[in-house]
């Protein structure tokens, strides 16, 4: 447990700082559940993999939360422009925007989390 411990802070200072993310707070959860699992006798989490897991996510929700809004107009008014000021207002309209407007969001993610990545080493 001290070495799992010990791997996962050094981890810690290499993170990215591109999107700011409780950390400390993601692995301080981790390791409550942790011991949870331990005093019920569960299979113990891999420490690394869930807090690898859990830090990714909540980058992916700080991204949303900072772009979401932006691209989701972006991709409407680009489907407007193309199929008409009425679209977007039936349920296929609504799809359409939202499947263009999470795989701009991924992209965009992708490229962040590729340079974040290099500006580590």
């Amino acid at each position: 447990m001290r070495i799992q411990l010990q791997r996962v802070t050094e981890h810690l200072q290499f993170g990215s700082a591109a999107i700011d993310v409780d950390r400390a707070a993601i692995l301080t959860s981790i390791l409550n559940r942790q011991a949870v699992r331990r005093e019920a006798r569960l299979p113990l989490l891999n420490i690394r993999a869930e807090y690898e897991r859990a830090v990714e996510q909540a980058r992916w929700r700080a991204h949303v939360e900072e772009h979401g809004e932006t691209v989701r107009a972006e991709a409407l008014a680009e489907l407007r422009f193309r199929h008409g000021p009425q679209f977007g207002n039936s349920v296929g309209g609504l799809w359409a925007v939202r499947l263009r407007t999470e795989k701009r969001l991924r992209d965009m993610f992708a490229g962040k989390a590729r340079s974040a990545r290099f500006a580590q080493v």
